[in-house]
């Protein structure tokens, strides 16, 4: 898998305006300045956050001997269903602010942007013996520069886009994320069924 190829996946799991609203929402009674320190302080610490599990990823799995065909169903499955809730959730769960303003960590670097998915897609990208390492740090930097983009312009685009447009596109990007998925999970399978061999 090359550095664009991997770039693309992480876009998508990482999801940059799908996440807008959200921070949109909780950041917003912060001045200019302030929300640009918030949105460059939590995409780093996201970026350090995933950079843990790419450096270490490979090994935490061979510490709790799981195989990487497990790895790629289970991280399927994980994407498929990110992917379903993204399709099918409300307007009202995208653009909700139940935090208070000008979080630290939680809940826009974990797990709005390194969740779960992005972690899952991160060690099982590392684990894959096609994948350089260093690519995949590029991969990761280039994604979070796209993400601290979009997340600063966030309040621009926002109002061109408006409620319906956000919404629209994190649909689109569930659908894409739903057919990236069922093919890990089909990988999987495949890889599970290759090593077993002939009964």
């Amino acid at each position: 898998m090359g550095l664009i190829e991997m770039t693309l996946l992480l876009l998508l799991v990482v999801d940059p305006f799908g996440n807008l609203p959200f921070v949109l929402a909780i950041l917003r009674n912060l001045s200019m300045s302030r929300f640009r320190r918030a949105v460059i302080r939590e995409v780093l610490l996201a970026f350090l956050v995933l950079l843990v599990f790419a450096l270490s990823g490979d090994r935490l799995l061979r510490y709790l001997n799981v195989e990487q065909a497990s790895l790629s169903v289970a991280g399927g499955i994980i994407l498929f269903l990110i992917a379903i809730h993204m399709i099918f959730r409300s307007a009202e769960e995208i653009f909700h602010d139940h935090y208070a303003d000008d979080p630290f960590l939680v809940p826009i670097a974990v797990p709005s942007i390194a969740g779960p998915s992005a972690v899952t897609l991160v060690i099982l990208l590392r684990t894959r013996e096609q994948v350089d390492p260093v690519e995949l740090v590029v991969a990761l930097a280039l994604v979070l520069a796209v993400t601290a983009g979009v997340l600063l312009w966030g309040r621009s685009i926002s109002r061109v886009l408006g409620r319906r447009g956000l919404l629209a596109l994190e649909k689109f990007m569930g659908m894409l994320l739903s057919l990236v998925s069922v093919d890990m999970i089909l990988r999987g399978i495949v890889a599970y069924l290759a090593g077993r061999g002939p009964a």
